[in-house]
């Protein structure tokens, strides 16, 4: 899947097969190159994270990301906002349930022209 946050807290549980999932905490949003919040792919990131063009997105190089690949019956909690970059390792499938909206990280997004709308 391409890089992007949802705006929910989200439990994932891999079922069968492997992913890989390569995170990155909401305090990197400005080495990641997001597109614009309006744009067509808001929260997503126009770096290609297999192969990035470090050219183009110079910036990216000094991201710190976290890597985990998960196994059939591995759990990841996956915090509100966190960037998330999915590999299928071979064939997989999962199950994810999504549980609430959290603020904690909200500041972090807002210094790059994003904010989780208030409820």
């Amino acid at each position: 899947a391409e890089t992007h946050y949802d705006s929910s807290r989200n439990f994932i549980v891999l079922m069968g097969g492997k992913r890989r999932y390569v995170l990155a905490h909401p305090k990197e949003c400005p080495n990641l190159g997001l597109y614009p919040m309006h744009h067509p792919s808001g929260r997503h990131s126009a770096v290609d994270w297999i192969q990035p063009d470090l050219q183009q997105f110079p910036q990216f190089a000094t991201a710190q990301l976290n890597e985990v690949v998960l196994q059939a019956g591995d759990a990841l909690y996956l915090p509100t906002s966190w960037f998330h970059f999915i590999v299928s390792l071979n064939t997989n499938y999962q199950c994810n349930a999504r549980s609430g909206t959290t603020y904690e990280n909200e500041h972090h997004l807002a210094q790059c022209g994003f904010a989780i709308p208030p409820q």
